[in-house]
């Protein structure tokens, strides 16, 4: 502990703070913001640094930063944030859509098939809309603006873990439905999506799979947590695909490999023709050397880009 200062227990530190167990235990878990010591019986040691941090981040947070991109700023750098004036750089909270808005307030009420009525229901408003790229209308208009709001409140606290994952289900489920209801594309490059064994998290290549989908991609997911000895050349020779992956967590984080480590054994067992698309917060931090070619998918209009150069492509 620094300095050999004073430590509080977890329940100590939400009482100074005033954030929930659960939000803590969040921003440490899934961001790494604070990184406890621990006693010799497990117990999590927090010092005054984490505390103030702690504090910091609560305050930004419910200015409307995320704390996604916050979280590895030290606490001067959060300081300083904080004494900026208070209409200088302080992202405003977004005007939410009524549909957003209603969405949310069902949620609230645990009123879960309202939820996903008003999901379905926005889908065929917007697939009907005259515009030049009907089928991404409800992914623009609903889904990237309510996933964002879903992270905005549980960032801040507003939303319970258990709501989190209950509205991100409806949607992954809304997702399926409204891809199954469209016919399989035979043509169009072959775009696999699919996790390393160890990650849960699989709404982004849900969207990832509709969207390219809708491109006119031939798509094929397999979703979340795939073991990677099912990574097989004999599989997709073929038709070799490209390859979409989100590598999200560490082998801290609950992954089975190291980030390095899974795409290391992609690049040897995976047919030489394909090419990686790779995305998610580790996928920055380290600078791979692979001997096929490979992209870094740094954000959703990114993807989009390429799926639609893809599709041209294979077309002629």
């Amino acid at each position: 502990m620094e300095n050999g200062g004073e430590t509080y227990k977890i329940r100590q530190v939400i009482d100074l703070t005033g954030v929930s167990e659960f939000l803590l235990r969040a921003w440490e878990d899934r961001y790494a913001a604070i990184k406890p010591a621990r006693s010799k019986t497990g117990r999590r040691l927090y010092s005054q640094n984490d505390v103030l941090k702690v504090r910091a981040l609560f305050s930004l947070t419910q200015m409307g930063y995320r704390v996604g991109d916050i979280a590895q700023l030290s606490l001067n750098e959060l300081n300083q944030m904080l004494n900026q004036n208070p209409g200088d750089k302080i992202p405003e909270i977004p005007n939410l859509s009524p549909v957003v808005d209603e969405i949310m307030t069902q949620a609230k009420k645990f009123a879960w098939q309202n939820v996903r009525k008003l999901i379905l229901g926005n889908h065929k408003i917007e697939t009907q809309k005259k515009e030049k790229v009907k089928p991404l209308n409800w992914i623009h208009n609903l889904i990237a603006p309510l996933l964002s709001e879903i992270g905005r409140q549980a960032d801040a606290g507003k939303l319970s873990i258990a709501e989190e994952h209950i509205l991100s289900a409806i949607i992954k489920e809304s997702l399926s439905f409204q891809s199954d209801k469209r016919p399989t594309k035979k043509k169009g490059p072959r775009i696999v999506f699919a996790t390393p064994e160890g990650d849960y998290h699989d709404i982004g290549i849900a969207i990832g799979a509709y969207v390219a989908n809708s491109l006119g991609a031939n798509t094929l997911f397999l979703g979340r947590t795939c073991q990677k000895l099912s990574w097989q050349r004999s599989a997709f020779d073929i038709i070799p695909p490209i390859w979409f992956s989100v590598p999200h967590p560490t082998k801290k984080d609950g992954a089975k490999d190291q980030y390095l480590t899974y795409l290391n054994f992609l690049d040897r067992n995976l047919n030489p023709k394909i090419t990686l698309w790779l995305a998610g917060r580790n996928s920055h931090k380290y600078k791979a050397s692979l001997r096929r070619p490979f992209r870094i998918i740094e954000s959703f209009d990114v993807f989009e880009t390429e799926v639609r150069k893809e599709v041209r492509k294979y077309l002629g």
